[in-house]
């Protein structure tokens, strides 16, 4: 057991309080169901922390490691993970609407039946990330790696795809608008397209 499984009343008082004293290392730090809104905690390290349910909202962990953390519904509206790394982070049903994840690393992280709409992943490592059923409406993907990415019956339409590299990712019966079709993107995943193009639903 480690120092922070202390339950969640005043766990994050003692939390905030560590981090405004120098530390950053939570590691497997207990936060379930806790209240983190608003909460400024960069460059802090909660690799295999458990923040499922947890209120995240428009908190600021830009340069945070959030290695293999459990965020599973997740509260992230209009947080900043900006050059956050979440490899293999698992945020399957979280609502991340207008979250920033610019330049973060979500290297095979879990985000299944997430509410991504209107988040940005521009410049993102999203490498093998799965992404099934994912609502990513008006998101931006600009210059995101999307190489070997699940995107199964994600919703696409309106995002920004500019120079997304979309090597061998998985797209069937993703919802795409025309701007998929006219886009640069298209050169990169066209040698992919053409075995699953007849099952993709057309907005």
């Amino acid at each position: 057991m480690n120092d922070y499984q202390l339950g969640t009343h005043g766990l994050v008082e003692i939390l905030i309080e560590k981090y405004q004293a120098g530390q950053r290392d939570f590691e497997r730090v207990d936060l379930r169901d806790t209240n983190l809104a608003l909460a400024d905690l960069k460059e802090v390290r909660l690799c295999w922390a458990d923040l499922t349910s947890a209120d995240l909202r428009a908190s600021h962990l830009d340069n945070a490691n959030l290695t293999g953390a459990m965020m599973w519904r997740a509260g992230l509206q209009r947080a900043s993970f900006r050059w956050a790394n979440l490899h293999q982070a698992v945020m399957v049903r979280c609502d991340a609407t207008a979250a920033n994840f610019k330049g973060a690393s979500l290297h095979r992280a879990d985000l299944r039946l997430g509410n991504l709409s209107m988040a940005s992943f521009a410049g993102s490592d999203m490498r093998g990330a799965k992404l099934c059923y994912s609502d990513l409406r008006g998101a931006d993907l600009t210059g995101a790696d999307l190489t070997g990415a699940d995107l199964t019956g994600a919703d696409l339409t309106g995002a920004r795809m500019e120079a997304v590299c979309w090597h061998s990712a998985m797209l069937h019966r993703a919802q795409l608008d025309d701007s998929f079709e006219k886009g640069e993107a298209l050169n990169e995943a066209s040698s992919g397209l053409s075995a699953w193009a007849s099952s993709l639903t057309t907005v």
